[in-house]
């Protein structure tokens, strides 16, 4: 009896030694193998099935929901400045007059996608308003209803470069990196915003680390003035205000590099939705050949719009 006492109590000691081990937070699945900086969304707006498409003259109101989703990577739970607003346009006022009960958006609800929140934030938003009585002789009307989101955004990336303070050397010695391996990376991910850097450029000089790094709009909407982000899009933006991104910050591993083309706090221009930055980064000091990120910082203004055909009909009296 005692035999078979210590056998079973035995086993239950392996059984839970083996199903205890997979408990730990490291092997729980899902938790630190999730890239959410993938993707070339910020925010993205959606008519949910069931929005209407059909109204009619002198309707005192007229309502639907549109949705609000942050498929991008930016605000962080510990990060503040997505200053998002929403707008209605693409309609005559005098006839159908459509407004969202609140055109600022809530930054916690549309906080970005992390390790903890994969799908990241949603927000329904609620337009609604009148139809007045046709203008006479008017018996349909069908606008085009736009809506556009505004916000602010950020992007970061992080490609690898090989730091060689003598990659022309003569001497011979074993390197983990061979800089002429970097003299053109392709980025193949975007970083979960819709401005991506999508390449880079690693040559050297007897002194020094030359970085071209290309960025690019990938998001599909306009990149605009900061100072426009509380500005109704229907009225339109100037066209020299468009299509210009911060350069927030530069930085080989733990170093900001010596001096950029633009500089760091200034703007690069994107033609033809593409923008270049020169930077150098000084090997003064260093000894050792190491591999370390590139770590770039972008901050912008965004805007993106979806359209709906709304039918408005004729008031039908018996």
């Amino acid at each position: 009896m005692n035999r078979k006492l210590t056998i079973v109590i035995g086993v239950a000691i392996i059984l839970i030694f083996i199903f205890g081990c997979g408990t730990g937070k490291r092997d729980r699945p899902g938790e630190g193998d999730y890239d959410y900086r993938t993707g070339s969304n910020g925010l993205t707006l959606n008519f949910p099935v069931g929005t209407i498409t059909q109204a009619f003259e002198n309707d005192p109101e007229v309502k639907m929901v549109v949705e609000v989703r942050n498929e991008g990577a930016f605000p962080q739970f510990d990060e503040t400045g997505l200053n998002g607003r929403i707008w209605v346009g693409g309609f005559d006022p005098n006839i159908i007059d459509l407004r969202p009960e609140t055109d600022l958006l809530d930054e916690e609800e549309l906080e970005g996608r992390s390790q903890y929140n994969r799908q990241g934030g949603y927000s329904g938003i609620v337009i609604s308003g009148p139809v007045y009585q046709f203008p006479p002789g008017t018996t349909y009307y069908d606008p085009t209803l736009m809506v556009t989101v505004t916000y602010e955004y950020k992007t970061i990336a992080s490609p690898i470069v090989c730091i060689d303070p003598e990659p022309r050397s003569t001497n011979i010695r074993d390197k983990v990196c061979d800089i002429t391996n970097y003299g053109s990376v392709s980025i193949s991910s975007s970083q979960g915003a819709p401005v991506a850097v999508t390449r880079m450029e690693e040559d050297a000089t007897h002194d020094a680390i030359l970085f071209k790094i290309y960025i690019q709009n990938v998001g599909g909407g306009l990149i605009i003035n900061e100072n426009d982000v509380d500005k109704n899009p229907n009225s339109g933006y100037d066209w020299d205000e468009l299509n210009k991104v911060r350069i927030a910050d530069i930085s080989v591993g733990n170093r900001r590099v010596t001096q950029c083309r633009p500089d760091i706090g200034e703007f690069v221009d994107l033609l033809n939705n593409e923008g270049f930055i020169f930077c150098k980064f000084s090997t003064a000091g260093l000894s050792s050949v190491y591999t370390t990120p590139l770590n770039i910082e972008l901050e912008y203004a965004y805007a993106n719009s979806i359209e709906r055909r709304i039918e408005i009909f004729e008031e039908v009296e018996y």
